[in-house]
């Protein structure tokens, strides 16, 4: 409907309705903006303002896909307006549609070359793509028209955190800070290569900056108790964590971590309650069924532990490290089988990491095949030659086949790389008890069924009992 046809009341209407939207957007009120803004497009169709706050409005209640609707009818009603077209681009960018993205800031470029936007958010886009060369021409290509953007330097910042270059992204984020003091996050960005770097006293100083900021942030909070948790500094970490739930009780990864430190200071049963608090409110959380097997085990309950650690087993199948410390677990429920698939698929990930095969070689010893398990022994020892565990293993492995003197030479390769480990001297006897005896039936019997239990211990990795 064109205005020509608006009578003086429905052209009242449709502005009160526009002024009310106004109003409420400024006040954060955008369910109830959205309203308004609808009643007047009813009345008048054909407005594309007040499509384009439309877009506006849905993007600010999260919902993308509705904002580019009303985008794309703010674009049919006037095909050049480039802030519709950059917004609309942003919107394909957020729900992955790059190409259109792309396409449509090149629509842009076409209009008018010189506006900044269209190539300042193209970083982002061709940031998520993977294209990080492109981004960094987009970069250089927005810089020529306004040298100091903040959000060229913010985007870009992004695309070479992406990448692990944690200096440079710091240097853009500060170029950010000083250009753009306000900028929403600059401090938590920062914050998070400082951590990624491992400078873990300039990451807690961000944090704490951008919490001074917006003290309510609760992505914030939660990230600055994690790295108190990694900084052991627990009472501090807990305290953050606490006013996640005090501001929003279902926020399941603050239950999970204060279970954590529940754990951490032996109040078994309260770990129990926040695990399964976390679980209830969001049942994939992350290591809660883990540290659920962990402490059922060690109270004793062998079935829930059990249950909990088969469980997490089927989200953790992409973290290497997790199914490391999963598969010792599991074995010690007796699940070896399952154990056996964790260790395979960590070494998958890690081939070059010794701890899988350490790990797959004791479950194999201890089910009786000894040449898989010493086949995986030689392995470790070629990826470390002075594991000490793998020695162990090897000698009381060849002691079972009946090859002494190899065995021999695995003691005293140990020896020489360990004198004061506290298990040699028991295994030099033992080697030397089994040699003596290879001849005598009986005695050799008999010991070799006590040799069985005498393989090292599994490695189970040290994770600063922080599963994220």
């Amino acid at each position: 409907m064109s205005t020509d046809f608006l009578n003086p009341n429905e052209w009242n209407d449709a502005e009160h309705h526009i002024e009310q939207a106004h109003e409420l957007f400024d006040h954060g009120h955008w369910a109830d903006a959205l309203r308004e803004l609808q009643e007047a497009i009813n009345i008048n169709p054909s407005n594309s303002n007040w499509f384009f706050n439309k877009g506006l409005t849905l993007d600010s209640l999260g919902k993308f896909q509705e904002a580019i609707e009303a985008y794309e009818q703010a674009h049919d009603l006037n095909p050049n307006d480039t802030e519709v077209l950059n917004c609309l681009a942003v919107d394909y960018t957020r729900i992955g549609q790059y190409d259109k993205a792309v396409e449509t800031f090149e629509t842009i470029e076409d209009i008018d070359p010189e506006y900044e936007p269209s190539f300042c958010n193209r970083i982002i886009t061709y940031s998520e793509m993977g294209l990080h060369d492109k981004a960094e021409e987009m970069f250089y290509v927005a810089r020529q028209i306004k040298e100091h953007c903040p959000f060229c330097y913010y985007n870009i910042g992004n695309s070479l955190f992406s990448r692990h270059e944690y200096d440079r992204a710091i240097w853009c984020w500060q170029q950010t800070k000083i250009l753009a003091p306000n900028h929403p996050q600059i401090h938590y960005r920062i914050a998070q290569a400082y951590w990624a770097k491992g400078n873990m006293e300039k990451a807690k100083e961000n944090f704490l900056e951008e919490l001074r900021k917006t003290p309510g942030d609760i992505d914030t909070l939660l990230d600055t108790g994690i790295l108190l948790l990694e900084m052991n500094q627990l009472e501090s970490a807990k305290e953050k964590f606490n006013r996640i739930l005090e501001m929003d009780e279902r926020q399941a990864q603050a239950h999970h971590y204060l279970g954590e430190l529940n754990q951490h200071d032996g109040k078994t049963s309260q770990a129990i309650k926040n695990y399964h608090r976390a679980l209830s409110l969001n049942p994939r959380q992350s290591g809660s069924h883990y540290r659920l097997g962990e402490c059922y085990l060690k109270v004793g309950q062998t079935v829930n532990a059990r249950e909990h650690l088969l469980e997490e087993l089927k989200y953790s199948q992409d973290q290497p490290q997790v199914l490391l410390d999963l598969g010792c677990l599991l074995q010690d429920v007796g699940e070896t089988t399952k154990a056996m698939i964790c260790f395979e698929q960590a070494i998958e990930m890690i081939p070059d990491d010794p701890s899988g095969y350490q790990n797959l070689s004791l479950c194999y010893y201890l089910t009786g095949h000894l040449d898989e398990g010493i086949e995986l022994s030689t392995k470790v020892l070629e990826l470390e030659p002075d594991h000490v565990s793998a020695l162990h293993n090897l000698a009381y492995a060849h002691c079972q086949k009946g090859h002494f003197q190899l065995a021999k030479s695995y003691v005293n390769r140990i020896k020489e790389i360990a004198p004061d480990d506290q298990q040699i001297r028991k295994l030099s006897r033992q080697v030397k008890v089994l040699s003596l005896c290879k001849h005598v039936s009986g005695p050799w019997q008999k010991t070799s069924s006590w040799l069985k239990n005498s393989f090292a211990k599994k490695t189970k990795t040290d994770t600063a009992d922080i599963i994220d």
